[in-house]
């Protein structure tokens, strides 16, 4: 997921490489809270890990350096990702509540379908982790899914990332953030979300 050339997809499968450093520094801005607790201790999903030949996938890598013993569950639905589950589609899989996180960086021109998924996979009061541009609140297209969304908090990286790791220096061209949704959660009215600058 990337900015770069916004209009226009770099890669055909939009896989692009989440830096490591970027879910680090989520993963110490949660410290402490219920989320961090539950990715210790529940069962953990993340649906479009991505890996390839020469990168690992970055979230299972940093979560399992994080969390000893981490159950997490990886899926992909491109055949060559590094997960024992390379070919799923996940919005064609069956939610039934099994997860109490599903955390990832999905494809930015389905992120809704991945979410409203997502919650579906989610136990009652399960979180769901999405790595998207700040500017994913925006647009009216997306006003009706943004009344209803269960978001609890966002996460802005002050530090534009680069998804492109033979880049090196050259950062996205926008901001970009971890929104928490928690199921059963109203939603952003009457409850606005808390925003959280890192």
């Amino acid at each position: 997921m990337s900015s770069t050339n916004r209009g226009a997809v770099r890669n055909k499968d939009d896989y692009y490489v989440t830096p490591h450093w970027l879910i680090e520094q989520f993963l110490d801005a949660i410290k402490g809270t219920d989320l961090e607790n539950r990715l210790m201790t529940d069962d953990v999903l993340d649906p479009s890990c991505g890996g390839c030949s020469l990168y690992e996938p970055s979230y299972p890598a940093v979560l399992a350096q994080r969390f000893n013993g981490i159950n997490l569950t990886t899926a992909d639905i491109r055949i060559d990702a590094r997960t024992p589950f390379a070919g799923l589609n996940f919005l064609e899989s069956r939610g039934v509540g099994d997860y109490g996180v599903v955390i990832t960086n999905p494809p930015f021109n389905i992120s809704i379908d991945f979410v409203n998924k997502a919650l579906e996979h989610v136990c009652p009061d399960g979180y769901v982790v999405m790595l998207q541009r700040l500017n994913w609140l925006g647009t009216k297209d997306r006003k009706a899914f943004w009344d209803k969304a269960p978001l609890q908090s966002v996460y802005v990286h002050s530090k534009r990332p680069s998804f492109f790791p033979d880049k090196k220096g050259k950062t996205d061209s926008i901001e970009y953030a971890h929104f928490v949704f928690k199921k059963g959660s109203k939603g952003t009215t009457p409850n606005p979300a808390t925003i959280h600058v890192i």
